[in-house]
């Protein structure tokens, strides 16, 4: 067994080669890598994550959105994760949903301004005016 067939059945050496493809823009080829790496490694929530990314860049929406769901399962904590959903459901239309994530990221990071920021933005298109208000002031307040 060579050293490339080692290579072939790790699924942190997929993961990884798929991360650099994606870094370069070739979303079809690192998806491959990620889709070889669950194989090996359907528990790793970074894996799910790096597909669920990559998947959106292909336009690949409801695939994306089912990605993010393993990570999450597997990684209940995972704020990139949930920031990442949370801005998918939100272009879906789906504002409670998106509500919902960034308040997620908020229980985990209470000071990610980009997270109030965007529960703010949400809040003010559902006509919560005295909740975005009190988003916007803690924006203020961080930034």
């Amino acid at each position: 067994m060579g050293f490339f067939n080692i290579l072939e059945k790790n699924a942190d050496a997929q993961n990884t080669r798929g991360v650099e493809l994606a870094n370069l823009g070739d979303f079809e080829n690192a998806l491959q890598h990620f889709d070889k790496a669950l194989e090996l490694d359907m528990n790793s929530a970074e894996i799910w994550y790096n597909r669920a990314v990559t998947l959106w860049e292909l336009g690949r929406r409801y695939e994306s959105i089912e990605s993010y769901d393993e990570a999450l399962i597997l990684k209940p904590s995972y704020v990139e994760a949930w920031f990442n959903l949370g801005i998918i459901v939100f272009r879906l239309g789906k504002f409670p949903a998106a509500l919902e994530c960034f308040e997620r990221v908020l229980k985990l990071d209470q000071d990610d301004v980009e997270a109030w920021c965007m529960k703010g933005f949400i809040l003010g298109k559902l006509g919560r005016n005295l909740e975005f208000s009190e988003c916007l002031n803690r924006v203020l307040d961080l930034d």
